[in-house]
């Protein structure tokens, strides 16, 4: 029966045991889910060539063994059998292959395959996310028929053009544009398609990149994109929204908001900067918006309740552990440290973590380092009913500088870009940074050979071939330029010997890749004074 079926036929609270019953599921019962799903997953594992070479001769028994003896992995550890496409060696046949970049590796993208039970189970996590996000308590929720959906979000092979395909055949939504369209247009151009289609017509639901949400919502009437297209063939009732909301706009002095155009059932959203972005999202639209998170190697695995504030993880997506941020830094410093990591049942609230994933149903990772850092909220949530943790997204791990949630960047791409340049560069380092208007942007400090001070030409030289590596690396880079309007990209020269003297000033180098913050504050401050007037930036 299709899912749009059981909504019109079946008690409410029979779909939500369903989907969302994990909900109610004890800390204990949660970690046994964990633990079975994880075994049948090692058994699927030692039947492939893959899973030999990862687990090695000896078949783990237990989840102790398993944890013992299977290394932390990485993409490196995949990319001869995932970049060739040997399905031979996997544990499960893939019905879908899908893409994304790979920071800091030898080729442009990764690709991770996916199993029909994997798409299953992401299908199912994708309605608990559906019922969630129209839920106005515990087990209360109207999804509308027939649903107009503008849809932000990259099409595939991305892991996010998944939603679309998931959704055919089990309920009729109308995605603005429609798919097909969809998949022959640039982002870019998928985004004003979709705008001018909701302006037009109206829309019932909301799916998109944080930074992208963001970007809309301050601009969705200015006299730029899709404010300036004429809406030959607007519907009565947004005439009507359109025409009253500007009358107010003259009467008050007051910004025309999406909100008074749009009554949304449905509000979600995904990207790394996404806390940064939600306030100001619910300020704009009337809804506060659903969380969720996933990629392409783990897929969809959580979600914030109907309360907001917190995400849960799917207990049937992966298996989780964690590499507390002690453990990180000291891996960051020492690559041949071997972090420990913790489970679910072992974490402290207020702490952060990095993310380690073994993928269920036939999924091709074990032990992998996403990259993704995650901050335990609570350890558990009286007020929702949880027993067990709750998270936020924090950023990636330290080592990697995403911008928008389009271009990642890591040390060793600076090092090729710096080698391109053929400039006598001394010392570095790079580090995540915000604008005024909360966009981030990649921050460069840079201090040229032999003392010297730098020319203006120096700053721009550098900060063409990073414009000209992102561009070839990530196919996204230049639509994170047309979409949100922001320059990712800013170099300053600082004065000669200023690396060596903050190591001898504090006792530690500036770390190269996302220094700590108090480390960059004191750095800024010794090159003002030392500049004799600050840091000498060209733009």
């Amino acid at each position: 029966m299709r899912f749009d079926t059981r909504l019109r036929k079946e008690p409410p609270e029979q779909l939500w045991q369903e989907y969302c019953g994990f909900l109610d599921l004890s800390l204990d019962k949660y970690m046994q889910m964990q633990k079975h799903l994880l075994m049948e997953q090692i058994s699927l594992m030692a039947k492939s060539r893959l899973g030999r070479v990862l687990m090695g001769s000896k078949i783990p028994d237990t989840v102790e063994e398993f944890r013992a003896s299977v290394p932390l992995t990485t993409f490196e550890n995949y990319a001869d059998t995932l970049l060739m496409k040997r399905e031979e060696e996997l544990p499960a046949v893939p019905v879908v292959w899908l893409d994304t970049t790979w920071e800091g590796g030898d080729y442009p993208q990764k690709t991770a395959p996916y199993s029909r039970s994997m798409l299953d189970t992401y299908r199912d996590n994708l309605f608990a996310v559906l019922l969630i996000a129209h839920a106005v308590k515990k087990g209360t929720f109207h999804v509308r028929p027939n649903a107009k959906v503008l849809y932000a979000l990259a099409p595939l092979p991305y892991a996010t053009g998944l939603f679309p395909e998931l959704m055919k055949g089990e309920i009729d939504f109308r995605f603005m544009p429609p798919v097909q369209e969809a998949l022959t247009l640039p982002l870019s151009q998928q985004m004003a398609r979709g705008l001018e289609m909701a302006l037009k017509g109206g829309m019932d639901q909301f799916f998109g990149m944080s930074s992208i949400l963001y970007y809309i919502s301050q601009n969705l009437l200015s006299g730029s994109g899709a404010g300036r297209k004429k809406l030959a063939g607007i519907s009565p009732r947004m005439l009507f929204r359109l025409l009253a909301a500007r009358y107010r706009s003259n009467r008050d002095g007051v910004p025309i908001l999406p909100k008074d155009l749009f009554h949304l059932d449905t509000f979600v959203c995904v990207g790394n900067d996404s806390a940064l972005y939600k306030d100001e999202l619910e300020r704009c639209w009337g809804r506060r918006p659903l969380e969720i998170v996933g990629g392409t190697e783990p897929a969809l695995i959580g979600t914030e309740t109907w309360s907001r504030d917190g995400l849960v993880l799917f207990p049937d997506a992966c298996f989780y552990e964690f590499i507390p941020e002690r453990e990180i830094l000291k891996n960051l410093d020492d690559p041949d440290y071997v972090p420990r990591t913790y489970l679910m049942d072992e974490l402290n609230p207020n702490q952060l973590y990095e993310m380690v994933i073994t993928v269920f149903k036939g999924g091709a990772f074990m032990r992998y380092r996403v990259g993704d850092v995650y901050r335990c909220l609570r350890l558990k949530n009286p007020k929702d009913g949880l027993d067990f943790p709750q998270f936020e997204f924090v950023d990636r791990v330290p080592g990697v500088i995403d911008i928008g949630g389009f271009t990642r960047i890591t040390q060793r791409e600076i090092v090729k870009v710096l080698e391109m340049s053929h400039l006598k560069v001394e010392d570095w380092c790079a580090l995540k940074e915000y604008d005024e208007n909360k966009h981030a942007y990649l921050q460069m400090f840079v201090e040229m050979d032999q003392g010297e001070q730098g020319a203006p030409g120096d700053a721009k030289i550098i900060k063409e071939h990073l414009s000209v590596y992102f561009r070839y690396f990530d196919q996204d880079y230049s639509s994170l330029k047309r979409l949100i309007k922001v320059e990712p990209l800013k170099v300053d020269i600082v004065p000669g010997g200023s690396f060596a003297r903050f190591e001898e000033r504090f006792g530690h180098r500036l770390r190269r890749i996302n220094p700590p913050a108090a480390d960059v504050v004191d750095f800024r401050a010794m090159c003002a004074l030392e500049g004799k007037g600050g840091v000498n930036q060209w733009q």
